[in-house]
Formats: structure tokens, C-alpha cells, sequence
């Protein structure tokens, strides 16, 4: 039986359990999958307890993407570009042992939420994404391999810079780093055709940014990695645009990539959104 897991501070409320089973079920494996709150102090001694028992594989959420890339003993390009990992793989080694394999689906989860809202990135595309994260890094690298060109907006400098550092060098051209802030956030929206939020959705609740987020063009999108009940952001940006979408489309879409990661097959989507809907 496969045995898997969801590793974030507080997982209390994920959806990632109703997701993997449900592509257990589609792709027909026996499998247990579980979430799992562990606080940053503990989580290299969660991972071992898990290999102990003989899990397969892990995800990871906030905040300790970038840990469980340092874990691992080999790693995908994407990982080794942005330095955060949301999918720990443990393989068995011929001579005894366990390799950790990590990579990062968060990129490819979120072009294929893009492709939900029919958006379609090329090299005259802006960007704004707030936030820079592990969540943010994945999303990251994959905007600017399609073109796009990304302010990134932190409320600190310095991880924002160290993530566009991360990048190829011929990439890094078309990242613009930034202060987050009303003042910035107002300048770099309107002539915005994405605002993706990297960020917990509490942050939306700093008045000033959600009334820098009307000045967003009326045929922007709106991407929101954090997702469950409305967020001040859905709030701020509803009657602004209709093209908001939260991240469990993201999630569902990065859970069937990182499935493939770990098992080798991939899920079908339409079980897993079914999964999701009928979640409480």
C-alpha cells in the first residue's frame, strides 16, 4: 500500500488528502494519504520518522519548502533553480538506504490554473506577483520560462532578490524586484494582466493594499494561491474584475503533477475537482 502526506505548520484544513485519495482511487492504487502539522524545529525529524515507515512520498506547503529542498539528495532543475521543493520522493537504494529525490510542481500546478481562466502568458505579458516565498519560487521560474515578465513584491527586499539570483541568468532580466507596499502596488497594476498573491490571505487585510488593488485593469486576472472561505483580496478585487480564481485549482493541478513525481502515473483532473467540491 502506498503511504503518503501532506507536511506544512498547520495542515489542519488541507484539501490534499481528499486530492491524493481521490487519484488513488482514479488511478487504482492502494494508497493512505494523511496531513500532517509539524513546526519547522521538528520537520527533519518528521521526515525520518516517515521514511521509518516506509512512506513513499511527501508533500510540503508553508512554510518549509525551502527545508525540504536542503533535505534532499538529489533534486529536479526546478528545485535547483528556486532552492524550495513541494514534493519529497523516498526511494529505496540498491545497496541499502533511502534516497530523498525533491521537486517542485507549484509552476506547472499554476500554468494550468492560468489555462482554467483561458489565460494564455507570452513575452509582452505582465505579472505582478506579491510575495517571495517557497510558494512563490515554483511560480516563479515557470512565469519567466513562458515569457512574462514579473514584478515581484516583497515586504522584505532581500528574499525577493535572492529569489530572482536563484534564476538562470538569462532569466533574470525579466524579474523587477520591489518593495511591497500601497504605494508601489498602485504604480505597477495598472498596466498589470496578472496579480498573483503568494502570500497568506491575512495580508489582504492591510486596507491600504486592498484599495491599491482598484487600480487593477478591469480585464485582469486576479490568481490567489491561499484558498478556502472568501479572502480580503476576493473582497477587494470582486467587483473589479470577475477573472479571480483561489488555489485549490493550483493545488489540485500540483497534486496530480506531483502524484506522477512519486508514482510515476498521472491522475486524471475532473475526480480530483470532484474530490475537492465535495470536501466539507
Amino acid at each position: 500500500m502506498i503511504r503518503a502526506a501532506v507536511l506544512g505548520e498547520d495542515v489542519s484544513r488541507s484539501r490534499s488528502p481528499q486530492i491524493h485519495q481521490a487519484a488513488y482511487a482514479n488511478l487504482k492504487i492502494d494508497g493512505s494519504y494523511t496531513a500532517i502539522s509539524v513546526p519547522a524545529a521538528k520537520f527533519r525529524s518528521q521526515i525520518r520518522a516517515l521514511i521509518e515507515q516506509d512512506y513513499r512520498y511527501v508533500n510540503v506547503t508553508i512554510p518549509h519548502k525551502r527545508l525540504a529542498a536542503k533535505l534532499a539528495h538529489a533534486k529536479s532543475p526546478a528545485v535547483q533553480m528556486t532552492g524550495a521543493a513541494n514534493t519529497l520522493v523516498f526511494r529505496k537504494r540498491r545497496g541499502g538506504g533511502v534516497e530523498i529525490f525533491a521537486d517542485n510542481t507549484d509552476g506547472d500546478g499554476l500554468l494550468a490554473a492560468m489555462d482554467d481562466l483561458g489565460l494564455k502568458l507570452g513575452r509582452k505579458s505582465h505579472v505582478v506577483m506579491v510575495g517571495a516565498g517557497g510558494a512563490a519560487a515554483g511560480a516563479l521560474l515557470a512565469l519567466v520560462k513562458k515569457g512574462a515578465h514579473v514584478t515581484l513584491l516583497s515586504r522584505r527586499r532581500a528574499p525577493a532578490t535572492t529569489l530572482r539570483r536563484k534564476l538562470p541568468e538569462k532569466l533574470r532580466a525579466r524579474v523587477t524586484v520591489a518593495a511591497l507596499d500601497a504605494g508601489t502596488l498602485t504604480a505597477k497594476l495598472p498596466d498589470a494582466d496578472v496579480l498573483i498573491s503568494a502570500v497568506p490571505a491575512v495580508a489582504w487585510q492591510d486596507e491600504s493594499l486592498a484599495r491599491a488593488v482598484r487600480t487593477l485593469p478591469k480585464n485582469a486576472a486576479v490568481i490567489e494561491m491561499a484558498y478556502g472561505s472568501l479572502s480580503p483580496l476576493a473582497r477587494a478585487v470582486r467587483q473589479r474584475t470577475p477573472r479571480y480564481q483561489d488555489g485549490l485549482p493550483m493545488l489540485v493541478h500540483q497534486a496530480a503533477r506531483a502524484v506522477r513525481v512519486a508514482l510515476r502515473r498521472q491522475p486524471e483532473a475532473a475526480p480530483l475537482f470532484r474530490a475537492v467540491k465535495r470536501a466539507p
